[in-house]
């Protein structure tokens, strides 16, 4: 990581830190469950195959979606709010990727800074960074969504970087998806997309086991 001659680090949260894909896709669908059969497969599948070709992009947008194939008569506020909800409830179950901490602890060695930009809630964020010990980690803790500007939309990522008064050449963000990519690309600083699922979930493992 010492190779990495940037002087703030920020990273995307779900399959970047968080093994938690599944977890995402099932909420998603189980978010409907009070307003469409579940149990028809096809049903099942297109909500699965929307959630899978989105992958990065805003809960709203995606409820948008959904709301317009089976032609709901619901808001995608109170979706995204029902899915929040469940998220809260069931939350424990994600875990960080191995060596997220020893990846952190080298990065901060080094008198380097931390934050998170994602589209996550900030109530079932801040629950997930504590119930794997990782709140105490970062320098800010950013929820695209709740200032209401989901990425790519660089926004909340610009604002983050002014608030540090430092360059952009000073930045690089870390994620998993093309929305990531788009979202460091309209800000202007540079990235690393990384895919947990073609490593075995073991990618900062490697890293750490390989490079450091």
């Amino acid at each position: 990581m010492n190779k990495i001659n940037k002087k703030h680090f920020i990273f995307d949260v779900d399959d970047t830190l968080t093994d938690s894909y599944e977890f995402n896709q099932q909420m998603f669908v189980d978010t409907f469950s009070p307003y469409l059969d579940l149990n028809n497969k096809k049903t099942d599948q297109y909500l699965r195959d929307l959630h899978f070709n989105n992958r990065g992009t805003s809960m709203q947008s995606q409820f948008e979606q959904a709301i317009q194939h089976f032609s709901l008569n619901q808001k995608p506020s109170k979706l995204v709010h029902q899915n929040e909800k469940l998220h809260i409830q069931n939350v424990d179950e994600i875990k960080v990727f191995d060596a997220v901490k020893q990846i952190f602890q080298k990065i901060k060695s080094s008198d380097r800074k931390i934050s998170i930009c994602t589209n996550r809630q900030t109530k079932s964020l801040l629950k997930i960074l504590k119930n794997n010990n990782l709140e105490n980690h970062f320098d800010n803790i950013v929820s695209c969504s709740d200032a209401g500007h989901n990425k790519p939309d660089p926004y909340c990522l610009n604002q983050l970087i002014k608030k540090s008064n430092q360059p952009k050449k000073e930045f690089i963000y870390f994620g998993d998806s093309k929305t990531d990519y788009l979202f460091a690309f309209n800000a202007g600083i540079d990235f690393i997309i990384i895919d947990h699922y073609l490593n075995q979930k073991k990618f900062y493992k490697m890293i750490i086991e390989s490079f450091m």
